[in-house]
């Protein structure tokens, strides 16, 4: 296979090992040197073809390969072998695809022209790698040249010399195969011409080969005869039958033939030293005489008929002759007349030759030194000079470095004469000189030439007998003798005594001075002439020779100048002609057909000096407005600049001049110079976009690119360069932004975003496609016709694919900047994602694709790659799809270059990153790579005939089983790159979930211990692998279901001390600098980023997932949270990168929340981890404004965990108290801050769409800081510093808090807040901070902004489902914002009393509408949030009845309103215990009804259905609290005297029986409350209900009596109250009246049942004592009250005779009350009355203390709380977050002797209501003093004090009742 060995040995794609380049060449030796005669023709064959294939037993093949054999003409086993190649190394199609090929003749012939062209290579491969050894055994720069020699050494050159000029011989006398010259065969024509041009191109290159075999080994008479012969044979390659010379490549085919056998033939001919070859050139003259000199009919015997001259003039003795002489002279005289000279020039500017290869060397010396010898011979009078083309030809030598330097080195002899000449006629040849002085320093002789022109030595002046005066010395020689000026206005002038000579010319004669003359002065003097002469040349500036001679000065010019590194090495005589090509354009702008080329190469030194003076440069040019522009000033949307619509946009006098005059001549050089300008000045980054750059890109994209493949051209090589240029200036645009890393620039963002917009669009982008598009087989055969495979064209088609590519790839990454983040595709996108099935001409995909096997440039195969990978991660298609390719080709194309040793890095780098790509976003490719389900993919038979499982092309698993197996033996080989990119591809396995791609691999015990063997080895830094590592782990922790065994051992020995140790101190060490970011890809994070947030995923992952999966070690756990800890604080000071900051007080909190207590070890562990969590406090404190909002959190979550993990440390150390407390406070006071800059009342809109320091602020941080707030509160309210609140206060915190809340409840968005922000006032509202809110006029902020928004005042009640993302209000959002504001205003009240009662009553009057709906919100929905409302609402109504007469006085109407309000609250309450169904909807909320209405199941009970009846329970007790304000005081209806009816009204209306279910029932009835009396009693019996004999006071230990029986009380009476919900009830039913559903019941709240029934059993009483006593009411009335109670209450009785009365079946008397103890009271001197008080308050805490102590290990936890909350009475100004849960609670107070009325403290339920006891507390009071009352006497009384328990309330009231209806 040649085309591999080529790649293998031509070292411009392979990077081969050096003995395998040997080897293999040493290999094919033979066949190197046999070259293409190797090839055998058909003829020759040994076998026939027929008998092969039978041999090979692929007989069905034989039709097809012998119509390719009559094709190729070829022997038989090289035609089979040459089929087999083809189908197994060039073939890319399927093998269905093949069967189909082989089928048909029309198919046939489409294969058989694929496996023509294919030998046609094959054999000049062969031809390449000979010519290779030649050009490079010698070049010590070549890698293998060593190789080379050796190779070239066992060939040696004679073998070589006369194998190929037999191969030359063949090829030109070799006719085509006979079919195709009879026509015999399918498209025989263009076969015939394909023949003919692989005959004409391999002749070519056997040409070559023979030159470079003639400059190591000179010929001989037989070998130059023979060349001679056979180039002659076909007229130097002019006769070729079936090329036609009317088609441009079939011309440059001849055309390179006759150059190529001239210049071998002239090199066989050039003899340096003819002396020592006079026999052979003797010879030669005597053998070739008659055949060169019969040579003199066509141009191409010019060079020959002067070569030979030139031969029999230095080798012969024909210069001594005359007659040889003349006949010498005539072969000259006729070369001349063949304008020799201008055809030499053709030969050296040809394209075979215009690079600086050794075949190029060759030529242009051999020319060079013919030029040279015709001088040496007749230039001694300098009139070789006069020869047409001689200096052209001269120019175009020295233009090459070699040439050049031995040009300047060369004094007398050889070509320097002709520059002598030049010299001596100065200025006449101005542009001559100029020429070869442009061309020298091109050549690297700049420094020399200059120096040469600056100081000439003639100065040639056309005689002017009035200015110069002579005397003459000699003949034709004079004296100046006074002082000339030769150039006007320049400061030069030639001094008296000059002397001169006078020489005729033909238009004149002139004075040749002999004076030191500098040629940029003559320059200046010619740009000031033909400034003068503009007008006169009357716009013919074609024929302008002053014109001509200008532009040869300006281009030396340029090259002079940008050989100059500094403005100092531009001389003084330098700058003139410099500044005067601004008055050039100036000059010419305005003229109708201006000279372009003059104007070019003005615009050419403009752009030379930017480097040096860009600024007045740029000045000039901008004035001269002859370059694009736009319109200055506000800039518009960057479509309209790509579409040059509206923006000011002119494209001046450049578009002008392409349009009328570039265009007609078919050059465009002052475009090119244009391109040259805008490229140097975009280099220079000056930032001036709006001025050059913008428009520059403008009219490129908009007036040239689109269009440039409709204008004409001369040359396709200048049409090439205008397409690079456009594409590198587009490249130079791209570049400027990828890698500026100064601040944004809004003009340079303009600039990225008309850039590609305007390729994304068809015009641009279906060029670019085109470019992209032209596909591997088209670009390689053009590589394939140019002799030098070795270097590219600057400007070829390979070139430009390649840079197309590039700035596709590009576009694809930038398209977001102009298309944003939507799916829409863009016009040039939608070409590209084209698939097979639809209409597609360009078939991008799949020919970026085809690019993966070009062997001539290394670079396209990558970016093949690298623009699949970008196509596959921004395309939303299948990629396979549009490869139009099966799964064996796609591996093929990519996977067999992965094996492949002799592959580059780079490409499998490519390619690896190609897999990894498509795993993320193309599924259908990666099942191609990892060969998914392929076994199962069985067909029939293969096209040749075997059944076979096809297994074409290994799948990319293969190379992870072997880097797994590789990565076991040696960990650290994961430095490398390409095993890095292997694991990136296991990591995106994992990322996407497809390890079941490598389920095989997986299988191996031992997987996970390899793949993870890197962990346990040496870590090495700034490797990235140890992040995918971990991320693999973490992924496969979180996402395992199973128990995953090899893992688990990998983890548990990552957690061993010995290898996690160091691993936290390699993850914890982070550089003290912040990231700088990466230019190529700025969103790339640093590894030691990446490596941090990896762990910590890992971490996290781990925590969520022990113990399931493991646990991590207790120690290795309180390590790495106390490095994690010092790493922190340490990261806090270096806070400029903040990203580690933020990852590592994330992983801190997530290390805290593990913790249950302190993880420290001592005290003084303990008190180092405080200080330095302070210290972290005190930095984020310095900075907080500025942390990021991450940051912000993390730090907020990790303080307020450690606040109650140090809660105790906190508590005993007052100074970190108060520095902890400071420092909470400052970040308290900064978010404060900032919320009331936020929501200051002229900034309200701006709230609502606030966008500003996005990333520092975030409302989660406020509400963070508002939970630590509540945190400390709650830490603080009675233990700590007594001082605690003293950093609260003087900041003014609560008026801060109460001004932020009342900006925040009208607007929606801040809802969230202003519920924590209400939470935060109840919290400090509830601790002794409560008295600040009374100097804060609480009034003021809250009252009026706690109604309801207007635009839910405004809006119907819905019952549609609101829009998602709706930012409106709903009642929804503000039922819990309602219900918060009622309950902080509840709280103060309850605390404050008498002085919050004036703005108490201000709040209902303003909110009694409102109030009065959320009473009323129970008939439309119960909801969560609804029902918090309610429950806030009642609570507040039975807290300020306390004060009904107040209230009365100053509101009755709300008074009224609200009571009313209460009662329909408790009538709909009370029925729904009835109505489960409507329950079950009011629940389910508005949305959900109708389903629940339409469904004719029965009702489940469920758990909301339970918690829904326990809140009901709840606001019946608050409603009969309520109504028990406006009810007589039992006591005093039992106990006074004096009994006053008219002061009270009856709120119990006296019916009885069965409630009404309706909605309109608003009576209160007795039947209702006793129904419900009922419906608890039977709760509390299906809960066997117990009592436990609960003190409800504190009897002093001493002198206690009876205390036996105290001593043990059980308390397991009784079951839970709170229990699950459970379907398997079978407890009857003790009553037969009308109650809910008995699971109901059965799961009720017991203490909630016994609570509620002793409220309504009080309200009974107390209404049933008032009808009975009542003077209006009617004696049978009375009797129906008394009757229908006894009968309501006979479960209630029954349930204490059972329940309450421990010893009732001991003693049938119901109203013997059993004795708990009593105290014998010593009264007290009232002058110590305070002093005992104090004491007995101390003693009475100290029972509470260990009372509660004892408790804890009860069973009943409810009723232990009970218990505990009942003999807890904290001081008044204590912070008390329990709730009384009887209303017969007695207070602690109650049993100081000096019977003052205890403080109502009101204690909560739940977390958001509070049950108020102060009625019945009083009433208690009263029954201790009116029964209680102590003795007159001094001294001890035995019934001084009783112990009181809660069964005694129930028997006192069974025992009123019972007594009730026998009384009057």
């Amino acid at each position: 296979d040649w085309k591999r060995l080529w790649q293998m040995v031509s070292g411009i794609h392979y990077e081969t090992p050096k003995e395998t380049v040997l080897a293999e060449l040493m290999n094919v030796t033979t066949e190197l040197q046999a070259g293409v005669l190797q090839f055998k023709p058909k003829r020759a064959s040994d076998v026939q073809l027929n008998m092969l294939l039978k041999e090979k037993k692929q007989e069905k093949l034989l039709p097809f390969t012998e119509r390719l054999q009559e094709l190729l003409d070829l022997e038989s086993v090289q035609c089979w072998e040459i089929l087999c190649y083809y189908l197994t190394q060039e073939y890319r199609g399927s093998a269905s695809l093949l069967t189909q090929l082989i089928s048909t003749e029309t198919n046939m012939a489409k294969l058989h022209e694929d496996i023509r062209h294919y030998y046609s290579l094959e054999r000049m491969i062969v031809l390449k790698i000979v010519k290779n050894l030649l050009v490079f055994h010698r070049v010590p720069n070549q890698p293998y040249h060593q190789e080379y020699r050796l190779v070239v050494e066992k060939l040696t050159l004679t073998c070589l010399r006369d194998s190929y000029l037999e191969q030359l011989e063949t090829l030109i006398s070799e006719l085509p195969p006979r079919k195709l010259m009879v026509g015999e065969s399918f498209h025989s024509t263009d076969r015939l011409i394909a023949w003919s041009e692989r005959n004409a191109r391999e002749t070519n290159e056997v040409l070559h080969i023979l030159l470079l075999l003639a400059e190591h080994l000179p010929m001989g008479l037989d070998q130059i005869k023979r060349i001679f012969a056979a180039c002659k044979q076909h007229s130097l390659g002019r006769m070729q039958k079936y090329l036609d010379d009317s088609q441009p490549y079939h011309l440059e085919l001849i055309r390179s033939l006759t150059y190529s056998e001239l210049v071998l033939i002239i090199k066989c001919l050039d003899f340096e030293k003819p002396q020592e070859h006079a026999d052979l050139i003797e010879k030669l003259v005597e053998d070739l005489q008659v055949d060169i000199a019969s040579m003199h009919h066509r141009p191409e015997h010019g060079p020959l008929l002067l070569v030979w001259m030139l031969l029999r003039l230095r080798g012969t003795n024909d210069a001594d002759d005359a007659s040889s002489l003349l006949r010498c002279r005539q072969l000259g005289k006729r070369a001349v007349d063949l304008k020799c000279f201008e055809q030499l020039h053709l030969i050296a500017s040809h394209s075979m030759y215009a690079d600086d290869s050794m075949v190029s060397r060759i030529a242009r010396k051999t020319i060079y030194n013919q030029v040279g010898y015709m001088c040496d011979l007749f230039d001694g009078d300098g009139s070789c000079a006069r020869f047409e083309g001689i200096y052209d030809l001269l120019c175009e030598l020295v233009s090459w470095p070699q040439l050049a330097k031995d040009f300047c080195t060369r004094e007398d002899d050889g070509s320097r004469s002709l520059y002598k000449t030049l010299l001596e006629n100065f200025p006449l040849e101005f542009a001559h000189l100029a020429k070869l002085s442009q061309s020298l320093t091109k050549a690297g002789q700049g420094a020399f030439i200059r120096s040469q022109l600056e100081s000439l030595p003639i100065l040639a002046i056309l005689y002017d007998e009035n200015e110069h005066k002579l005397r003459e010395v000699d003949t034709d020689e004079f004296e100046l003798t006074n002082s000339v000026r030769p150039f006007p206005r320049i400061d030069f002038a030639i001094p008296a005594g000059t002397s001169c000579t006078a020489i005729q010319h033909p238009n004149g004669c002139y004075l040749h001075f002999r004076t030191q003359v500098n040629f940029f002065d003559a320059l200046h003097h010619e740009i000031n002439c033909l400034l003068r002469e503009t007008g006169h040349l009357h716009g013919d500036f074609e024929s302008s020779e002053r014109i001509r001679r200008v532009e040869a000065g300006l281009r030396f010019l340029e090259s002079a100048v940008q050989r100059s590194k500094s403005i100092s090495e531009i001389s003084a005589e330098m700058v003139h002609p410099t500044e005067m090509c601004i008055d050039l354009l100036h000059k010419f702008k305005c003229v109708q057909y201006p000279p372009v080329g003059l104007l070019s190469s003005s615009l050419n030194v403009c752009t030379a000096l930017l480097p040096l003076v860009d600024e007045e440069i740029f000045a000039r040019i901008s004035n001269l407005d002859i370059l694009p522009t736009v319109g200055q000033g506000s800039q518009y949307d960057f479509k309209r600049y790509a579409t040059a619509s509206g923006v000011g946009f002119e494209s001046r006098f450049l578009g002008s001049v392409i349009d009328n005059v570039e265009k007609k001549d078919e050059r465009y050089d002052f475009l090119l110079s244009y391109l040259g300008f805008l490229r140097t000045y975009t280099q220079l980054k000056r930032n001036r976009y709006m001025q050059v750059e913008i428009p520059g890109l403008i009219f490129l994209l908009r007036d040239v690119f689109p269009h440039l493949h409709a204008w004409h051209f001369r040359s396709q090589v200048e049409k090439n360069r205008i397409y690079f240029e456009v594409l590198s200036f587009i490249c130079d645009i791209l570049d400027l932004i990828g890698t500026d890393k100064e601040s944004k620039c809004e003009q340079r963002e303009l600039l990225l975003k008309v850039c590609v917009y305007s390729l994304l669009n068809l015009d641009n982008g279906l060029i670019l496609l085109r470019f992209v598009g032209v596909g591997n087989a088209y670009v390689q055969y053009t590589m394939e016709l140019q002799t030098n495979w070795m270097q590219q064209q600057q400007h070829g088609l390979m070139m430009l694919v390649r840079l197309s590519m590039r700035i596709l790839m590009q576009l694809l990454l930038l398209k977001n900047k102009v298309y944003g983040n939507s799916d829409t595709l863009s016009p040039l996108e939608a070409l590209i994602y084209t698939q097979p099935k639809q209409r597609d001409t360009l078939r991008i995909i799949p020919t970026v694709c085809s690019y993966m096997s070009n062997i001539f440039d290394r670079w396209l195969p990558l970016l093949s790659c690298r623009l699949l990978k970008r196509i596959a991660l921004e395309f939303n298609m299948s990629l396979l799809a549009c490869l139009d390719m099966e799964a064996d080709q796609i591996r093929l194309t990519f996977m067999q270059k992965l094996p492949d040793e002799l592959e580059s890095d780079s490409i499998k780098l490519a390619i690896l990153e190609l897999v990894d790509a498509c795993i993320a976003k193309q599924p259908g490719v990666t099942e191609a790579f990892f060969k998914v389900n392929y076994a199962q993919d069985r067909r029939s038979r293969s096209f040749f005939g075997k059944e076979c499982v096809p297994n074409i092309g290994e799948s990319i698993v293969t190379y992870m089983q072997e880097f797994l197996e590789a990565l076991q033996v040696e960990p650290r080989t994961i430095q490398q790159a390409l095993p890095g990119k292997i694991m990136t591809i296991f990591h995106s396995l994992w990322k996407h979930n497809l390890q079941m791609l490598v389920e095989e691999l997986m299988k191996d015990k031992q997987f996970w211990q390899k793949l993870c063997s890197p962990l346990f080895s040496e870590l090495q830094p700034n490797v990235g692998i140890y992040t995918q590592l971990l991320n693999i782990i973490s992924i496969e922790v979180y996402t395992g279901v199973g128990s995953n065994a090899a893992l688990l051992e990998v983890m548990t020995k990552l957690f061993q001390p010995k290898h996690f140790e160091p691993w936290l101190n390699y993850v914890f060490d982070m550089p003290k600098v912040p990231a700088v970011p990466n230019p190529s890809s700025p969103e790339e994070l640093p590894d030691w980023i990446c490596r941090l947030q990896a762990f910590k995923d890992l971490i996290v992952i781990m925590l969520k997932k022990q113990p399931k999966f493991m646990t991590i070690p207790e120690s290795q756990f309180k390590l790495m949270a106390q490095k994690c800890l010092n790493v922190l604080v340490d990261r806090s000071f270096y806070l400029e990168d903040m990203r580690p900051f933020i990852i590592l007080a994330e992983l801190y909190v997530f290390l805290l929340l593990q913790f249950k207590h302190s993880y420290t070890n001592s005290s003084e562990e303990e008190q180092e981890l405080m200080e330095q969590l302070l210290q972290l406090m005190s930095r984020i404190c310095s900075c907080y404004d500025d942390l990021h909002v991450r940051a912000k959190e993390a730090c907020l979550a990790i303080v307020t965990k450690c606040a109650h993990l140090y809660t105790g440390l906190l508590i005993r150390d007052s100074s970190i108290a108060m520095r902890f407390l400071n420092s909470v406070m400052s970040m308290i006071c900064s978010e404060l801050q900032h919320m009331e800059n936020s929501v200051a009342l002229d900034k309200i809109a701006c709230l609502n769409n606030s966008e500003n320091s996005e990333s520092k602020t975030s409302t989660n941080s406020l509400l963070l800081c508002l939970n630590l707030l509540k945190a400390v509160a709650t830490i603080f309210h009675n233990d700590g510093p007594g001082n605690w609140d003293l950093p609260f206060v003087s900041v003014r915190l609560f008026q801060r808090l109460l001004l932020c809340i009342s900006h925040t409840l009208p607007l929606v968005s801040k809802q969230v807040l202003s519920v924590q922000l209400l939470d935060v006032l109840i919290v400090f509202a509830k601790s002794h901070c409560s008295v600040e809110f009374l100097h804060c006029d609480v009034g003021e902020y809250l009252w009026l902004n706690l109604r309801p928004p207007r635009e839910l005042l405004h809006s119907q009640y819905e019952f549609s489902k609101p829009a998602a993302g709706a930012e409106h209000w709903t009642v929804e959002l503000w039922w819990p914002v309602y219900a918060r504001g009622i309950e902080f205003v509840t709280v103060i009240y309850e605390k404050h009393k008498q002085c919050f009662l004036k703005e108490t009553f201000q709040f209902v009057g303003i909110h009694e509408v409102f109030l009065v709906d959320a009473l009323h919100l129970s008939r439309q929905s119960l909801e969560p949030a609804a029902m918090q409302l309610i429950k806030a609402a009642i609570t507040f109504v039975a807290s300020v009845a306390e004060h009904s007469k107040d209230w009365q006085q100053d509101h009755d109407t709300s008074l009224v309103n609200i009571m009313r309000a209460v009662q329909s609250l408790f009538c709909h309450t009370s029925s729904l215990f009835h109505q489960q169904r409507n329950l079950k909807c009011l629940l389910a909320g508005r949305r959900s009804q109708l389903e629940i209405l339409r469904s004719t199941e029965a009702i489940i009970i469920d758990d909301d259905l339970v918690a829904a009846c326990n809140d009901l329970t709840e606001i019946i007790i608050y409603c009969v609290k309520s109504f028990l304000r406006f009810s007589p005081d039992l006591m005093d209806l039992l106990c006074c005297n004096i009994y006053e009816p008219h002061k009270w009204n009856p709120i119990l209306d006296v019916k009885f029986g069965a409630p009404k279910l309706s909605e309109e029932n608003l009576t209160l009835t007795f039947g209702m409350v006793l129904n419900l009396v009922n419906i608890y009693v039977k709760a509390l019996n299906m809960q066997n209900h117990g009592f436990s004999e609960v003190p409800l006071n504190t009897l002093p230990k001493v002198e206690q009596g009876d205390s036996s029986q105290n001593d043990e009380v059980d308390i397991s009476v009784g079951n839970q109250p709170n229990r699950s919900f459970s379907k398997s009830l079978s407890t009857t039913s003790i009553s037969s009246a009308i109650c809910p559903a008995s699971e109901l019941l059965a799961n009720m709240d017991g203490h909630l049942c016994q609570l509620a029934m002793e409220h309504l059993l009080m309200l009974v009483a107390s209404q049933g004592l008032c009808v009975i006593r009542s003077t209006a009411l009617e004696p049978r009335w009375k009797q129906i009250v008394r009757r229908e109670i006894s009968n309501e209450l006979i479960f209630f009785h029954e349930f204490v005779r059972r329940k309450v009365i421990v010893d009732y079946r001991e003693n049938r008397n119901p109203y013997l009350r059993r004795k708990h103890g009593i105290f014998k009271l010593k009264f007290l001197d009232p002058a110590r009355s305070s002093s005992s008080s104090a004491s007995s308050s101390r003693s009475s805490d100290i029972v509470r203390r260990t009372s509660s102590a004892a408790n804890e290990l009860r069973v009943n936890v409810v009723r232990r709380q009970h218990l505990q909350q009942q003999l807890r009475t904290p001081p008044p100004s204590t912070f008390d977050m329990s709730h009384d849960l009887s209303p017969i609670a007695l207070p602690l107070r109650a049993q100081n002797a000096s019977g003052l009325p205890a403080p109502d403290s009101r204690k909560r339920l739940y977390a958001a209501h509070q049950v108020g006891e102060a009625f019945l507390e009083d009433e208690l009071d009263a029954i201790e003093l009116q029964f209680f009352s102590p003795t007159t006497d001094q001294g001890f009384c035995e019934l001084s004090q009783v112990q009181l328990v809660e069964e005694d309330y129930l028997q006192f009231m069974s025992t009123l009742f019972n007594a009730m209806p026998h009384c009057e």
